[in-house]
């Protein structure tokens, strides 16, 4: 990995030009030693071979800096390496970009045949698309595929994520995937004739690593092996207004891409000042649109104001929040002073199911300003690393798997946006603490969106959901002060508004409309929610509802508002009234 400020060696490829164009990462590389501010690129198609290591194309140690890239695209030759990577760079300018690679890092097909006991589909690969699916080196051992409807060839309604135990190979473009349970009717509405698409190994296709005030302006992402947009740590407060969409049709092709990326559109993590990400456009991930959040760091000893953590995010004068094993709020403090543990060794067992192994180094000693009652097991989320005081203003999400905005930090704006076919919530605020990734939020305001046509997969929580998503509902006190203002939630089916784990959240002057047109399951059964109530509360305090209307509501809703006994709610008699319009 280089820390340089340039990087030489990548080779681009102008396809129009007569004679040989000069390497694209060269233009940058002589403009920044030359000490100017801007380069532009010439218009063009430039096809990029990636240096010995690394990404692409490269602005490492770079501040106050343009790059005019409009009417330029960049085809990338390695699926395995990065498109474009900043690094410790601040107050630079990328814009009028268009990016893919040049092989897609993902696969389609039609489903041609369906076990009786639908434990396998066999697939034909359509015309165009890569055909290597059994190779380990560009598709998992243990596929992931998603069912499309064949007229829209948009994600189908009422499935689930499938996923592959084994890959056999049929023919030059037929393959046999077996799957971990049975996947056949009933347990998801697949017929013959659908197509399918299959995540690829890959890698993001932007990254803006440990970087402050960036701006990404009228980029366009067509095709990236992982997250199109990664911003990982740094100061942060970065701009960013990027589309993200299907793509061309590769050589041969005789139907279109059925993805833009292989995962989230637009991902945020531990960074300091949340992300502007404002007038984008994303379509056709097969998982977030845009996911803003911090890590937490397990506590794996505590001696009074002293705490051994790993995954640390702190620094001194940091803010701590403190969580018990259960997810609830233990206390909160200042962190006073930061050290490496390299001779400490962990011999504990968690009992928390996580995605993987979350005892692992490296460990810190972090020393607070009082003592909290931590102990093993326990969570440490830093609210100064999480990208908190971010907005997410004036954008389209539309038809992509997962939740169209999943939101886990303080001090945010969510403003104007249209979410439009998320598979999963359309605005969902959660912390995760299984996936490891923080924290309840604070002060967030969530207005003037439109969400529609989203939660449509099997057993959704809601189309907005405000909660602790966990085995068990966790007490009042981890969201804190969120308000719902101004919203139009439309054409959801089940439960519309979700809201638990939470103190004082206003719900004012939303529109549900046209919900609950047709009976379906719901996540939160075992919680007892009845997916006939409009909206569920349960495990919250300071609930205020006002000047809510509900407009041609479906014969399976029943109650408005359901709330439980461990919930105090003001309004919902008055304030959730249904309307002629």
């Amino acid at each position: 990995m280089f820390f340089r400020c340039w990087i030489a060696g990548v080779v681009f490829t102008r396809f129009f030009a007569a004679a040989e164009a000069p390497s694209v990462q060269g233009m940058i590389d002589d403009a920044w030693k030359a000490g100017k501010k801007t380069v532009t690129i010439p218009p063009g198609s430039y096809r990029v071979t990636p240096p010995a290591h690394g990404a692409h194309l490269q602005l490492h140690g770079i501040e106050n800096f343009e790059v005019d890239a409009r009417s330029v695209t960049l085809i990338f030759t390695d699926q395995h390496r990065g498109g474009i990577e900043f690094r410790d760079c601040r107050n630079v300018k990328f814009r009028g970009a268009t990016l893919r690679l040049e092989t897609l890092p993902f696969t389609q097909g039609v489903v041609e045949a369906i076990a009786a006991d639908g434990r396998f589909y066999d697939i034909r690969i359509e015309k165009g698309y890569p055909a290597n699916f059994d190779d380990p080196k560009d598709f998992p051992d243990h596929p992931t595929g998603y069912l499309f409807d064949p007229k829209t060839r948009w994600w189908k309604r009422g499935i689930v994520d499938n996923s592959g135990a084994k890959i056999e190979r049929l023919g030059p473009d037929r393959f046999r995937v077996y799957w971990v349970r049975p996947l056949g009717p009933p347990a998801q509405p697949v017929e013959i004739g659908d197509p399918m698409g299959f995540r690829g190994i890959g890698f993001h296709n932007v990254t803006v690593m440990n970087c402050a005030r960036m701006d990404l302006t009228d980029l366009t992402i067509t095709s990236a092996g992982s997250f199109a947009v990664l911003e990982s740590g740094g100061d942060g407060g970065n701009n960013y207004s990027v589309a993200v969409k299907r793509g061309p049709r590769p050589p041969g092709a005789e139907t279109d891409p059925l993805f833009s990326s292989t995962a989230d559109a637009f991902h945020s993590v531990g960074v300091r000042q949340g992300p502007m990400v404002d007038h984008c456009y994303f379509e056709a991930m097969p998982d977030d649109g845009v996911a803003i959040h911090g890590t937490y760091s397990l506590v794996l000893q505590a001696e009074g104001a002293n705490l051994v953590i790993n995954k640390n995010t702190f620094k001194p004068g940091d803010p701590l929040r403190l969580f018990d094993p259960f997810g609830k709020p233990a206390g909160e403090a200042v962190v006073k002073s930061v050290e490496p543990l390299a001779g400490f060794e962990n011999a504990k067992k968690s009992r928390r199911v996580t995605r993987s192994d979350n005892t692992r180094g490296p460990y810190f000693r972090i020393t607070l300003d009082h003592p909290l009652p931590a102990d093993f097991d326990f969570f440490a989320s830093n609210p100064a690393a999480m990208g908190s005081g971010y907005i997410v203003r004036n954008n389209t999400i539309r038809n992509h798997r997962a939740r169209g905005m999943l939101l886990k930090a303080d001090n945010g704006l969510v403003e104007g946006n249209t979410v439009d076919g998320s598979t999963m919530g359309g605005i969902v605020i959660t912390p995760e603490f299984w996936w490891n990734e923080a924290c309840y939020s604070r002060n967030v305001t969530v207005r003037n969106n439109t969400i529609r046509n989203v939660a449509y997969w099997q057993r959704q929580w809601a189309g907005v959901v405000v909660a602790a998503i966990d085995k068990d509902p966790v007490p009042p006190g981890g969201h804190r002060n969120i308000v719902l203002e101004g919203n139009t939630i439309e054409n959801v089916n089940g439960t519309n508004l979700f809201i638990s784990s939470a103190s004082g959240v206003i719900v004012r002057n939303n529109r549900f409309v046209n919900a609950q047109q047709e009976e379906v399951a719901v996540a939160g059964a075992h919680w007892g929610v009845d997916a006939g109530s409009l909206i569920f509360v349960t495990q919250a305090d300071g609930v205020v509802f006002e000047g809510n209307t509900v407009i041609g509501r479906g014969r399976s809703g029943k109650a408005l508002v359901q709330s439980t006994a461990t919930a105090v709610v003001r309004g919902a008699e008055t304030g959730v009234k249904q309307s002629a319009r």
